[in-house]
């Protein structure tokens, strides 16, 4: 089923949406080997801060990775939109304003989430953004400020008039962050008041919950943020399940691990060794969650400040978790992977053969018992 967001033909139903440190451009690059159609959007950009030549990076574009969207996120309308053809220059497919951020830094300058609160304000948001480019415009948004001001129909029908494409829909209210449960039959009801493509957004964790969502909602996708954390494998597994009803195995323990260190790796030859190592760790521990007895393992990945270290507390889980057959799988993973890495000018794709940025390991662990 073909969704149309304004101009943008879309070859799947799932969307990996913004999240705050985490949609970088490496975290992005896994989950594109893993599916080449799923709808993507970076990390949420200040409109503000790229006035002073700050955030810019957040909107570093791979050539490979589209669709792709940027997200921003501001209350100044010609600000916004100056944001907004930045991100288009950048190479976007859709800019995604971002009216549904809970966090208490962001909605106390009447960004994100607050601004279902000033609807009116929101309203000259999107149309500023909607005169300044001419690829689509979504609008992620919440059920409202808290149970006593629900107003996410309300709220739905003006970004449509106001010239949005389409709408992704979180099913809870900023004041339950994300406590409680998500509310997808509030989704339906914003889905019964619109005529663009909307997105349901919460407690999507395996593709039975997308497929429910889906249903229950009427809603034209599904946004998968949580629930793809140290498992991008989710994201095919729900096409497939949603398309053909045909529900494939969860990804096998040592191909988490050895996807853990490439995803490190990446970070490392992205960010530098510090940067890309102090923020690894919160991937490797999603990625290893679920794994019998990994939970020490995980403890020692919050401590490793280089990819050898990383290495080596993987190399022990996976010796652990399938004994000898197990390291050599994930040793041999690991000495020349199918990942690519960037360039100096992000943009330029390498895979086996090209150009990589490699950690030498030590292979004595391949002999223990």
């Amino acid at each position: 089923m073909a969704i149309k967001i304004g101009s943008l033909t879309l070859n799947s139903r799932v969307y990996v949406p913004p999240m705050a440190g985490v949609t970088d451009i490496v975290y992005r690059s896994v989950v594109r080997l893993v599916d080449p159609n799923c709808l993507m959007s970076t990390e949420m950009v200040s409109s503000r801060a790229l006035m002073h030549q700050k955030d810019t990076r957040l909107m570093d574009l791979d050539t490979a990775e589209h669709p792709i969207g940027i997200q921003i996120f501001g209350h100044e309308p010609d600000v916004m939109a100056q944001a907004a053809a930045r991100a288009q220059a950048k190479g976007a497919d859709f800019v995604d304003i971002n009216m549904g951020c809970p966090v208490p830094k962001i909605t106390k300058g009447k960004d994100g989430c607050a601004l279902m609160k000033e609807p009116d304000l929101a309203r000259d948001i999107i149309r500023e953004v909607r005169q300044a480019i001419s690829i689509p415009l979504s609008v992620k948004f919440r059920l409202g400020w808290d149970d006593n001001s629900r107003n996410a129909v309300e709220f739905g029908r003006m970004v449509e008039e106001a010239g949005g494409d389409a709408v992704t829909v979180h099913g809870r209210t900023r004041s339950q962050f994300y406590s409680g449960q998500a509310d997808w039959h509030a989704i339906g009801e914003v889905k019964k008041a619109l005529s663009v493509p909307v997105f349901g957004n919460g407690d999507v964790f395996d593709p039975t919950d997308a497929a429910r969502l889906l249903e229950i909602t009427g809603a034209d996708g599904v946004a998968v943020a949580r629930g793809s954390l140290g498992n991008p494998w989710l994201i095919p597994r729900i096409t497939k399940f949603i398309d053909t009803g045909i529900l494939d195995d969860a990804p096998n323990d040592i191909d988490k691990l050895i996807t853990a260190y490439v995803h490190c790796i990446n970070l490392i030859a992205y960010k530098g060794e510090r940067v890309g190592t102090n923020e690894s760790r919160k991937h490797m521990i999603n990625y290893t969650k679920g794994i019998h007895k990994s939970a020490s393992f995980r403890n020692r990945l919050t401590q490793i400040t280089t990819a050898l270290e990383a290495h080596e507390v993987l190399s022990e889980l996976a010796l652990q978790t399938e004994g000898k057959e197990g390291l050599e799988r994930f040793l041999r993973g690991t000495e020349n992977p199918n990942y690519f890495t960037y360039s100096e000018n992000v943009g330029q794709r390498y895979r086996d053969g090209g150009k990589h940025f490699h950690i030498p390991v030590q292979a004595n662990f391949a002999v223990a018992t």
